[in-house]
C-alpha cells in the first residue's frame, strides 16, 4: 500500500466521522419534532434477544444462586429469623427467649449446627446436642457420630410430636434387638443378668415390699425393647390452656425429679403427643391353653402391677398389688380424663371425643428422662414447650422454669474443656423444616454435602480430583494481545480490524499505542524466524536486508532507534509522521512468512 492509498483512507474515516456528527444532529432535531406531533409510523415489535448459554454463564448462575440469593433473601428479612425452632427466630414459633436465658446464666456456650452432626466430633469435651421439632432423619454417619458423643458422656435432649424423632433412635433399639436375638441364642447374657445375676440377696426380707423396686425395674429390664413418640395427639379434659383439650397443661409431678424443681403453674403444652414403650408381654391363648409372648406398644403410664414371689429363699411371700407406681424416670402427667386422639382433623377444629379403640382414662407421661453414664438422654413429646408463645407466658406456666431445670440436668455432671470454660450446647437446626425461600436452606444443602462428599473413606480422596476436572474448563483461558491485521471484525459488517483501530487512533489521538502494538507484533515475527535478531536496532536491519528490503541499513537502523526512543518517552507526533512510522512498520510486517 502506497502513503497515497493510505491518506486516502484516512480522509475517507475522517469524512464519515463529519457526516456520522451532521446525522446525530439532525436526529436530535427530529426528535424535538416528533414530541410535538404523534408518529403515524407503526412501532417496531420488540424481539427477545435468543439466550445462548455457556460454561461461564452457568458458573455465574450457580454463584448467584448460592451466594448472592441466600444473602439478598436474609437482608429482606425472609430467612432464618422465621424458620420454626430457630434460636434466632425472635416470632411466636422461635426459641430466642431460650437461647437469651441460656446465655445469661453464663456458662454454655450455645451455637447451632447448619450441617451434618459429624460435627461432635470436633467436641473436645462433653456436651449436649439439642433436637427441636426434627423432620429428617440421620444418616450412618451422623448415627455414629451421635452414639460417640454419647459414650463420651455427652447429653441428648430430643422434643418433637409428630416428626423423624423416632428414626434418631431406631439405630438403637436395632441394636437391643439383635442384642435380645444373641441372649435367646444363649451366646449373650440377658440384660436382668448383667444388671441382677451377681448381687447377693438382701437379708431380713419380709414381704414382698422389701422387694418391690429391684422386682419393677427387673422385669422393665427384660421387657423393655423400644421407646418412641407416640404420634398420636394428646387431650386432657381436666387441665389444659383456655379450655382446648389438645393444648393440655402438665400439673401432677413426680417430687423427686429434678426437672419438676419449682414447677407450680404446670408445663404448657400445645399439640403434643405421648411417649411410648415396645414392650414383650404374655396373654393366654385359649387354643392352645398357654400363655404366649407378644410385642406391643403401650403409652408411658404410672405402672400398676401385681408382684408375686413365689419359693426359692424367702419362700411363698403374700403377693401385693401395687398402683400407680411414679417410676423415677417419668416426670410429668397428665389427668386421668386425658385421651390419645388420632383424628388430626377433630383434634384441629376442637371436635375431639375420645372414641372406642383410643387409650385415655389414665394419666399419660410425655416426657422421659433416662441417665447414661455422665449424660442424659431426655424425650420430650411436644417442641411446642419450648417457642417464645410459651415460654414468656410466665404467669400462666412454669416452661420457662422446665427450661432451666432441664439444662441443668443434662449437664449437672459436665466438665468444661473449652477454652471459653463453658459447656457447649449445639441446637440441631441441619434436620429442621425450612421454607423454600430460607437462606438456611441453601446453606445447609451446600454444607451436608460437603460433609457428606468428606466423610466417606470410599471416595472422599476422589472429591479433589471431582471438582478439579469440572472447575477446570470453567477457568478463563489468558488473554493475549491480538495484533492489528488485516481481518475482519467480529460483529462489525464490512469494515477490517485495521481500519476500525485506526478510526479509534484518530478519534483519540492515541498514537504510541498503535505504533507500540504493531511494533511488538513485528518483533515477535522475527523471533518466530531468528530469536536472536530482535536483541538489537542493528541486528533488526541486518535480518531485513538479508530478506531484500529495499533500504539502507543506515537508514533502516536510524528508523528502529527513532521507534524505540518514541515508544520509550511517548511524545506528540504529526497525523502525518505518524501514518509515515505506521506504513514503515506494516512494510516490514509484509516481508515476514506467513
Amino acid at each position: 500500500m502506497s502513503e497515497k492509498e493510505n491518506q486516502e483512507i484516512v480522509d475517507e474515516y475522517e469524512q464519515e466521522l463529519v457526516k456520522k456528527e451532521d446525522d446525530s444532529s439532525k436526529k436530535k432535531k427530529v426528535k424535538k419534532a416528533k414530541v410535538k406531533r404523534k408518529s403515524k409510523k407503526p412501532k417496531k415489535k420488540f424481539k427477545l434477544r435468543k439466550v445462548r448459554f455457556t460454561k461461564y454463564s452457568l458458573a455465574m448462575t450457580l454463584l448467584f444462586l448460592i451466594v448472592i440469593v441466600p444473602l439478598f433473601i436474609g437482608l429482606v428479612g425472609l430467612g432464618g429469623r422465621s424458620v420454626k425452632f430457630s434460636i434466632y427466630n425472635t416470632g411466636w414459633d422461635g426459641l430466642s427467649t431460650v437461647y437469651n436465658t441460656l446465655q445469661a446464666e453464663n456458662k454454655y456456650e450455645i451455637s447451632n449446627g447448619m450441617s451434618s452432626l459429624t460435627i461432635l466430633n470436633r467436641l473436645n469435651s462433653s456436651g449436649v446436642l439439642v433436637v427441636i421439632g426434627p423432620t429428617t432423619s440421620y444418616n450412618f454417619a451422623e448415627t455414629i457420630s451421635l452414639v460417640t458423643f454419647l459414650v463420651r458422656g455427652g447429653s441428648l435432649i430430643v422434643a418433637d410430636d409428630f416428626g423423624s424423632g423416632n428414626k434418631i433412635f431406631e439405630p438403637l433399639w436395632n441394636v437391643i434387638a439383635t442384642y435380645d436375638s444373641l441372649v435367646s441364642l444363649g451366646l449373650v447374657p440377658s440384660l436382668t443378668d448383667i444388671f441382677f445375676g451377681n448381687q447377693s440377696a438382701p437379708s431380713n426380707v419380709t414381704s414382698v415390699e422389701d422387694l418391690a423396686g429391684a422386682a419393677i425395674f427387673e422385669m422393665l429390664a427384660g421387657m423393655l425393647k423400644a421407646i418412641g413418640f407416640n404420634q398420636t395427639v394428646l387431650m386432657d379434659a381436666g387441665s389444659n390452656y383456655g379450655g382446648v383439650s389438645s393444648q393440655p397443661l402438665l400439673k401432677d409431678t413426680n417430687p423427686d425429679n429434678p426437672l419438676t424443681a419449682g414447677i407450680t403453674k404446670g408445663v404448657q403444652m400445645e399439640f403434643g403427643t405421648v411417649l411410648s414403650v415396645k414392650i414383650n408381654n404374655s396373654r393366654y391363648n385359649p387354643s392352645t391353653g398357654r400363655y404366649e409372648w407378644y410385642t406391643d406398644w403401650v403409652p408411658l403410664q404410672p405402672l400398676s402391677i401385681n408382684v408375686t414371689i413365689e419359693g426359692g429363699e424367702y419362700g411363698n411371700l403374700e403377693p401385693i398389688f401395687i398402683e400407680d407406681v411414679m417410676l423415677p424416670f417419668l416426670s410429668f402427667f397428665t389427668t386421668t380424663t386425658s385421651w390419645m386422639e388420632s383424628n388430626f382433623r377433630d383434634a384441629l377444629t376442637g371436635e375431639a371425643v375420645p372414641n372406642e379403640g383410643e387409650w385415655g382414662n389414665t394419666a399419660f407421661a410425655p416426657i422421659l428422662s433416662i441417665p447414661i453414664g455422665r449424660g442424659k438422654i431426655v424425650m420430650i413429646g411436644d417442641p411446642d414447650i419450648f417457642i417464645n408463645k410459651w415460654i414468656e407466658d410466665t404467669e400462666n406456666n412454669d416452661n420457662l422454669q422446665f427450661c432451666q431445670n432441664l439444662f441443668n440436668y443434662v449437664t449437672e455432671n459436665m466438665v468444661a474443656n473449652t477454652t471459653s470454660g463453658k459447656i457447649p450446647i449445639i441446637f440441631d437446626e441441619g434436620h429442621t423444616q425450612y421454607k423454600f425461600y430460607s437462606p438456611a436452606l441453601v446453606s445447609t444443602i451446600l454444607m451436608r454435602l460437603i460433609t457428606e462428599m468428606s466423610m466417606y473413606p470410599l471416595y472422599s480422596p476422589f472429591v479433589p480430583i471431582m471438582f478439579a476436572v469440572i472447575a477446570y474448563p470453567l477457568i478463563p483461558k489468558a488473554r493475549r494481545l491480538a495484533p492489528v491485521l488485516w481481518t475482519r471484525y467480529r460483529g462489525e459488517r464490512g469494515r477490517s480490524r485495521f481500519e476500525r483501530e485506526i478510526k479509534r487512533i484518530l478519534e483519540t489521538g492515541s498514537y504510541s499505542e498503535a505504533v507500540g502494538l504493531l511494533y511488538r507484533s513485528m518483533l515477535r515475527g522475527v523471533r518466530k524466524v531468528d530469536t536472536s535478531a530482535a536483541s538489537s536496532p542493528k541486528s533488526l536491519a541486518d535480518f531485513f536486508i538479508s530478506r531484500g528490503y529495499p533500504l539502507k541499513r543506515g537508514a533502516l537502523v536510524s528508523e528502529f532507534e527513532r521507534i524505540d526512543r518514541y515508544l520509550q518517552r511517548p511524545k506528540l507526533l504529526p497525523q502525518s509522521e505518524f501514518e509515515k512510522m505506521l506504513q514503515f512498520i506494516k512494510n516490514l510486517i509484509d516481508t515476514l512468512p506467513k
